[in-house]
């Protein structure tokens, strides 16, 4: 994790380099090809989180991005927070939740570090199986898969790295076949 903390504002050619975080495998643009980034530890305080996504999504809007796009990245981003805070830290004062927001005119890249003991994401049991329809846990972590282009957990699970790219034509297949899905169980 980059240690600086702030905001800026960066102009470069270059798209991405190897994520620092070893047991990931997604790659972390730098920050300087990326138009803005914020990089704070913040306590752990939604209100104070919410703030902070106000500033990412006021950025994707100066860079152009559209409503999907948008509303995509604040519904998953929002959950991320609040899980970080409320589940990961539960919201010890003396805990801090690590954020950092970068984007460009085609990516927004989110990575989000709290001070709890993480969780095994692979453990939480499938929201739309008809066995756990009823049960209040695991939605977020399936909302947020869903609604950016990658997601993925460290090993401990208390990071959260995400990436959305403009314009992702996977929504586009995904909900393609989601409909074929709905209609091959229509037909049964």
């Amino acid at each position: 994790m980059n240690s600086k903390v702030g905001e800026s504002r960066h102009e470069s050619s270059h798209l991405f380099t190897e994520n620092p975080c070893k047991e990931a495998s997604m790659f972390v643009p730098p920050h300087e090809s990326m138009s803005w980034s914020l990089q704070r530890a913040i306590p752990s305080n939604t209100d104070i989180g919410h703030q902070l996504i106000e500033s990412l999504m006021t950025e994707l809007e100066k860079a152009a991005w559209d409503g999907r796009d948008l509303f995509h990245v604040r519904m998953a981003v929002e959950e991320a927070v609040v899980n970080a805070i409320e589940h990961g830290n539960k919201r010890d004062a003396a805990k801090t939740v690590q954020l950092d927001f970068r984007v460009s005119p085609e990516l927004c890249y989110i990575d989000i570090i709290d001070q709890g003991e993480g969780f095994d994401p692979a453990s939480i049991p499938d929201c739309t199986d008809e066995e756990f329809v009823d049960k209040p846990r695991g939605r977020g972590v399936m909302l947020i898969k869903e609604l950016m282009s990658e997601a993925e957990y460290n090993a401990k699970g208390n990071r959260l790295t995400m990436i959305r790219k403009r314009n992702d034509p996977a929504f586009e297949i995904r909900q393609e076949d989601e409909s074929q899905e709905e209609e091959m169980r229509d037909d049964e």
